[in-house]
């Protein structure tokens, strides 16, 4: 199977593309695929060299969306990126197609679609696509419009970039029904969620994550030191971060003996729901148990210190009742029990793939009283997430992912 991945947003070290592209890459070499990669024109030359990728695509949309632009420069950036995203590819096409450079994909896979890159796929489609034999496209949507209402059900924003995703992805319909476009989603409630308000059949895609090949697939635990909690990413809101730390504190205030040493990756100050800044509790920053991390991770660093983590601690907040976290499954698949929220997909994910601690939302007493039980019951927590590291290892990874694709093409020939 010959495959184009086409990824804007490869840039640079940040965020989770770079891994999560090369776990693609990997993943489907192995298995004897061919894989194709495009990146960001402004791509740093060593991820191009690491990945063999080509700087075909416009600057990633993605790194424009914070910095302060007044709204009505936002909007006029979906037209100018869907413009400019239409051109790269239909020329990627055209070159190929006169130049035989490359074989003509089977599937074309596009892991980061927003409504500025609607506005390219859907023309694409219609246009140069349709020219072409069987490629498919397969549409991934890690982030959509979409909100909780107070009931706690998923709706499509109001605004007109929302309406205008709605209206590109009914456009697609013809296209998804004759099975020659996919629209993939990574966890199952984000399907559920877009397929009734949109109207448009979405697919569940387990999110693939692999063990590094420096790392063993055994946990690199110190049984002499004390087991150690921790958060990696940058703090936000979102995450739960200012509960987290508090939770902490309170947990470390209570311990006569400490049973346990904690790590928070704070990268920066961060804002709550009432605009307020939120900084590093500096009680916490003198803790001799205690570790701000206050930068990035070094190349190749960052999954040796998963490895050497005993518990993850990932109270999310709502925003993550519909969205993937990476990093929850990352720890399933090394056997790391996790302590979430109810209510989000960690939560869902972790109960069927790992070892999970719940906490109430937004409550920092429900957290500390989760860090203590999960302190209390360790062994027990570790040895359940070890004997299900094997299936979170499968469902997670990019052969089921692969099989998944292959079974449609299959149910479509049929």
């Amino acid at each position: 199977m010959n495959w184009w991945i086409i990824e804007d947003s490869l840039r640079d070290s940040r965020g989770h593309w770079f891994e999560y592209i090369q776990t693609f890459r990997d993943g489907l070499e192995e298995a004897g695929d061919c894989c194709k990669i495009f990146a960001d024109q402004s791509a740093e030359p060593w991820l191009l060299e690491a990945l063999g990728a080509s700087p075909a695509l416009p600057n990633s949309i993605w790194a424009r969306m914070s910095d302060g632009a007044p709204k009505w420069k936002r909007l006029l950036r979906i037209p100018s990126h869907g413009w400019a995203t239409y051109r790269a590819i239909s020329c990627l096409l055209k070159a190929n197609k006169k130049e035989k450079t490359l074989e003509e994909p089977d599937l074309i896979f596009v892991p980061t679609v927003s409504v500025h890159h609607l506005l390219a796929w859907w023309p694409l489609i219609q246009g140069p696509l349709k020219r072409t034999s069987t490629t498919k496209v397969l549409l991934f949507f890690p982030n959509t419009p979409l909100f909780l209402d107070e009931d706690g059900r998923a709706q499509l924003n109001p605004d007109p970039s929302a309406q205008l995703f709605k209206w590109l992805i009914r456009k697609l319909a013809p296209h998804v029904e004759s099975k020659r476009v996919i629209l993939g989603a990574e966890t199952e409630p984000m399907v559920e969620a877009l397929t009734e308000l949109i109207g448009v059949n979405f697919t569940y895609f387990p999110h693939p994550v692999q063990l590094n090949q420096r790392t063993s697939s055994f946990r690199e635990t110190d049984r002499t030191a004390r087991p150690l909690f921790a958060a990696y990413g940058a703090a936000r809101h979102e995450k739960g971060s200012d509960l987290l730390q508090t939770a902490i504190r309170r947990f470390l205030e209570k311990q006569t003996h400490t049973k346990a040493a904690f790590k928070l990756q704070w990268l920066g100050d961060f804002k709550d729901e009432k605009g307020q800044t939120l900084s590093k509790d500096p009680w916490l920053e003198k803790q001799v148990n205690f570790e701000f991390i206050t930068d990035y991770f070094k190349e190749g660093s960052y999954m040796k210190q998963v490895a050497r983590t005993d518990v993850m601690l990932l109270p999310y907040r709502a925003s993550y009742s519909l969205r993937v976290s990476r990093v929850v499954i990352e720890a399933m698949i090394m056997g790391i029990p996790v302590i979430t929220t109810q209510g989000t997909t960690l939560h869902q994910q972790a109960e069927a793939f790992g070892a999970v601690v719940s906490c109430q939302p937004n409550s920092m007493e429900s957290l500390t009283e989760a860090i203590e039980h999960t302190v209390n019951n360790l062994d027990s927590l570790q040895d359940m997430a070890g004997q299900r590291a094997e299936s979170a290892r499968e469902h997670f990874s990019v052969n089921h992912f692969r099989q998944l694709i292959l079974k449609m093409n299959e149910e479509s020939k049929g």
